[in-house]
């Protein structure tokens, strides 16, 4: 397999396959922004599966690259959907599959089960509570400050490097334009917060998840993250199991 990008993630990753952490999985190349298109090429061609590890302008570049060589690719970036000029539904035909981790939260099992029975009146709601500068925010408000309110689309355009949990519980659930996302900065925040909200005929349902952040990642990244990442991996000789997204054709109510 091939590694794309070796920043918190991407080397949590490669640490944890070199020391054997995931059986019957072994790394081929290592990618990132000094590599150029013919080694990019070349390793792609040679694993099986690449994990982009890296940014969202990387998996624009990335992931058509894999797809069309009929590989498997778990993407981390997934703020690269929010684009509507990257249709979804375009990866989700050929041999090739497009995985997303579940990152920083969970629960996707029981949400996508509720989706599947009926999405006319559900109403899903991620909130995400970080300290301000792990999201950019240079002025650091007194108090616990809502600084975003929109959809998960909206979300990832706004903070492309802290919305990929919210964008994957989008594509796995009712879609980027009708999961509702808050962004709170909180001054005082040692780690971060997701509340996952699910209201619908079928039930109510609320998940809390509080993370401790890697220290490698300014504070952006949650240390769950990337063994995210490797569970799927992990699972990927067995099947696909629980903690990931497969992309494909979209949800029908």
């Amino acid at each position: 397999m091939c590694v794309v990008g070796t920043g918190a993630i991407g080397q949590t990753v490669i640490d944890a396959l070199h020391a054997g952490s995931v059986p019957d999985v072994s790394l081929t190349a290592v990618l990132n922004s000094r590599s150029s298109p013919e080694g990019a090429a070349t390793a792609f061609d040679a694993a099986d599966i690449v994990v982009e590890a890296a940014t969202v302008d990387a998996a624009r570049t990335v992931l058509p690259e894999v797809v069309k060589r009929g590989k498997d690719i778990i993407v981390c970036s997934c703020g690269v959907f929010a684009d509507r000029s990257f249709e979804v539904e375009s990866f989700g035909s050929g041999p090739g599959r497009v995985l997303l981790p579940t990152g920083a939260i969970g629960g996707f099992d029981v949400l996508a089960a509720a989706t599947r029975a009926g999405t006319v009146d559900a109403r899903l709601t991620h909130t995400t509570i970080k300290r301000p500068s792990a999201l950019g925010i240079e002025e650091s408000p007194e108090v616990e400050r809502e600084v975003f309110r929109g959809s998960a689309r909206e979300a990832a355009l706004a903070f492309p490097r802290t919305s990929n949990s919210s964008v994957a519980l989008a594509l796995a659930t009712l879609g980027l334009d009708r999961v509702e996302v808050v962004v709170v900065a909180h001054p005082d925040a040692t780690s971060t917060r997701h509340v996952v909200e699910w209201e619908s005929p079928l039930g109510r349902y609320e998940l809390t998840f509080e993370n401790a952040i890697d220290p490698a990642s300014s504070g952006r990244t949650s240390s769950i993250t990337a063994w995210s990442v490797i569970e799927v991996l992990a699972a990927l000789p067995l099947g696909i199991g629980p903690g990931a997204v497969v992309l494909g054709p979209p949800h029908r109510s």
